[in-house]
């Protein structure tokens, strides 16, 4: 056998037990992330922590491979489960470190200990030069993933296809975010349990740009002239609605993460039917004709914020479930459960042990509303 043949064999056989060890290394992450209650990346965000001590959130971003978004809410997962704190830097009291909760992460040390004793008995085998050789190899491989990672993160825009359709797989997203980012006409936003990407839309009229980052599918339309319908509401917001009628966007989510949903340019009239939804948050913000939202079992208290004015809202939740309830902006007809709410320039409700609920939906309705209705679905 030629000494060729027998280098790229080994070559193979390193590059082969290389992938192995990740694939391996990701799957304790995980199976760690299970007995502990948190997500897969959150393990290696706390490992990336015990190796470098105080970092900031970009830093957090960089060598998890997330966004900077993706790696704000992670942080507040694990503060809000006591394995992280923030602090200010003692250097720039402007700036905000994280730093890893010690005796939180006590736990977390056991099964990385047992590997590492391990991989130091068979580490004793070697030389320096071999060792040298061996962390050369480690560190630039690690330098290429972060890399491509960094490659991968940039956002995608999605082309659509005939009808305006678009898609985008689930890949390491363990949480998803659609945001409207400019207005939109007629759309509709649905749960999908045997979705297996990440989102699919549909598009008829004009079709938006889609573009997805980390788990955050953002969808921006031009502007078109069905934008001057907030302008009018109260006015002729009827006829805006029936004048682009024929312009709808349907999108449905994978159900197999939590999502936050937000509208930053308002809509002409909007329907959710988030029932199969793990729903984390809900806004809507420069003002709606008509909203109509369906929603599920919430696991925590959930926030729901419509702004800026709107004709009709419905918000219909299970059968149960304890709401909490803000009016601001002034409201002509409320209805609560089936009971008439006198309006008024601002208005608190509630139902009953919904300042206890922790697991409820807090609603706020700011800037006005000719009819809000909130019941049982």
């Amino acid at each position: 056998m030629s000494s060729g043949s027998s280098r790229d064999r080994l070559t193979e056989a390193v590059l082969r037990a290389t992938r192995r060890v990740g694939s391996q290394a990701a799957l304790l992450s995980q199976v760690m992330a299970e007995r502990i209650g948190l997500a897969a990346i959150d393990v290696e965000c706390l490992e990336a922590l015990d190796e470098e001590g105080r970092v900031t959130v970009g830093r957090l971003a960089e060598v998890t491979g997330l966004s900077t978004g993706a790696a704000t809410r992670m942080v507040d997962r694990l503060e809000q489960a006591g394995y992280v704190r923030r602090v200010s830097d003692p250097a720039d009291r402007r700036r905000v470190l994280v730093e890893p909760v010690p005796e939180r992460m006590a736990g977390l040390a056991i099964p990385r200990e047992s590997i590492a004793r391990v991989q130091r008995e068979v580490i004793g085998r070697f030389s320096e030069d071999q060792l040298t050789a061996i962390a050369d190899f480690l560190e630039t491989s690690l330098a290429v993933v972060r890399q491509e990672a960094s490659r991968l993160r940039a956002p995608t825009e999605l082309a659509t296809s005939g009808g305006g359709s678009s898609a985008a797989p689930v890949g390491a997203a363990t949480s998803g975010r659609l945001v409207f980012l400019s207005g939109a006409p007629n759309v509709t936003v649905r749960g999908d349990r045997g979705l297996s990407e990440l989102y699919r839309a549909r598009f008829e009229g004009p079709v938006p740009r889609v573009r997805v980052r980390a788990g955050v599918v953002t969808v921006h339309y031009g502007r078109f002239n069905w934008f001057d319908w907030r302008a009018r509401l109260g006015d002729v917001n009827v006829e805006a609605m029936l004048h682009w009628r024929k312009d709808l966007g349907e999108i449905l989510l994978n159900t197999a993460v939590p999502w936050d949903v937000e509208l930053r340019g308002g809509a002409s009239r909007l329907s959710a039917d988030l029932q199969a939804v793990d729903l984390r948050s809900f806004e809507l913000a420069g003002g709606a004709s008509m909203v109509e939202l369906t929603l599920p079992v919430p696991s925590m208290a959930v926030p729901i914020r419509i702004a800026g004015g709107s004709s009709s809202v419905a918000i219909h939740r299970p059968r149960g479930v304890a709401v909490r309830v803000s009016l601001k902006g002034g409201v002509s007809r409320v209805m609560l459960d089936g009971r008439r709410v006198k309006g008024a320039g601002s208005l608190t409700l509630e139902t009953t042990g919904a300042a206890t609920a922790s697991a409820r939906y807090d609603v706020e309705i700011a800037g006005g509303a000719s009819r809000v209705v909130l019941d049982e679905g």
